[in-house]
């Protein structure tokens, strides 16, 4: 008779790798987003910025390039892109103060403020009605 012995330390670093199976680690494309697992890191766009919104395991995120202001001096925030006075810079585009537009979720309407602040209306949206949104 032959016995076979596994080390219990063996069947936990088992069970242990695979409770990864299902999960998303790294950048993965769904539609037009990049999908991320909540808490991953994610990388620093140069020259761009990302929309996102979390939806259980997952967070889902349009990521655009920056637009280019026509300003002599743009106002360089923190986080964001570039945009000059009287103006917002949102999803690779530039709108003028009081503009409306179709926030980047493609379901709520968002609006232009002073000092590049976005006002939107907050009708829930989920990853697939932004992600395969037809622009």
């Amino acid at each position: 008779m032959v016995q076979c012995r596994v080390f219990p330390a063996l069947v936990f670093a088992s069970m242990y790798m695979f409770s990864f199976i299902g999960e998303s680690y790294g950048k993965q494309i769904y539609g037009n987003c990049v999908k991320y697992a909540v808490g991953e890191t994610k990388p620093i766009l140069r020259n761009g910025d990302r929309f996102c919104i979390t939806e259980g395991r997952y967070v889902y995120c349009k990521e655009f390039k920056c637009a280019i202001t026509k300003c002599l001096k743009p106002v360089v925030p923190y986080r964001g892109c570039p945009y000059c006075e009287g103006t917002c810079s949102y999803g690779g585009a530039i709108y003028q103060v009081k503009d409306r537009f179709v926030c980047l979720d493609g379901v709520n309407h968002c609006s232009c403020g002073a000092k590049n602040s976005i006002g939107s209306t907050k009708i829930g949206t989920n990853s697939r009605s932004m992600c395969f949104k037809m622009q």
